[in-house]
């Protein structure tokens, strides 16, 4: 990802997904594209039901003395169950995020262009994440990635894990003993969505804006 991603979806769509969501007003981040460092809905499950929260984008864990100046945005998910720190909030603090589309870089050195990537059949796309609660930073969260096993179109490195329903449950799920090869495979599988993608030509900024005053 390219530190964007999109949430414009009613609640009704929502709710669709994640029957009997509680979501307060104030867990319903505005509709639009979403950067580092904004609030963002993030998807819980309690035994009542699935929980809405606003959580901002940017994982600082609570292992850390001081917010850093740039917070992870994402986790690659290889050997992440075994990695020092981030492993312990994988095994307590599994989320949802879910979104509209998310875009990616076409290519590293052309900044201006970008590709927007969602459902092909316009479905709420949900992506795995962590989640942590640091006592300056607050509650914040990251997307997990996974290599594709082959380039998708021009997208050619990590794209966010996308759950369907069953994953979605399994993730959110209690386990008394984690189960880390079960995880491992989930994190390995297959999208089981279906993605368009169409590319965004951002135009040039205005030659009067590019002025350097004295």
């Amino acid at each position: 990802m390219c530190g964007c991603y999109e949430l414009k979806a009613k609640t009704r769509a929502l709710n669709r997904r994640f029957p009997q969501l509680k979501l307060a007003q104030s867990s319903l981040p505005r509709n639009g594209e979403f950067h580092p460092t904004d609030q963002v809905l993030m998807i819980t499950r309690s035994q009542s039901g699935f929980i809405g929260h606003s959580v901002r984008w940017g994982l600082v864990g609570n292992f850390l003395n001081r917010p850093p100046l740039n917070p992870l945005l994402t986790l690659p998910s290889e050997g992440l169950v075994s990695t020092p720190f981030y492993s312990k909030i994988l095994k307590r603090n599994r989320c949802l995020i879910p979104a509209t589309a998310f875009h990616e870089c076409l290519l590293p050195n052309r900044k201006k262009q970008r590709v927007r990537m969602s459902a092909a059949n316009g479905e709420l796309l949900v992506f795995a994440g962590i989640f942590d609660h640091h006592s300056q930073a607050g509650t914040t969260c990251a997307i997990l990635t996974a290599a594709t096993a082959a380039s998708v179109g021009p997208i050619k490195h990590a794209l966010p894990v996308m759950l369907n329903h069953e994953q979605s449950s399994f993730w959110l799920g209690e386990h008394a003993d984690f189960p880390e090869a079960d995880f491992v495979a989930l994190l390995q599988a297959p999208s089981a969505y279906a993605l368009t993608m169409e590319t965004i030509v951002e135009a040039e900024p205005s030659p009067q804006l590019s002025l350097a005053f004295a």
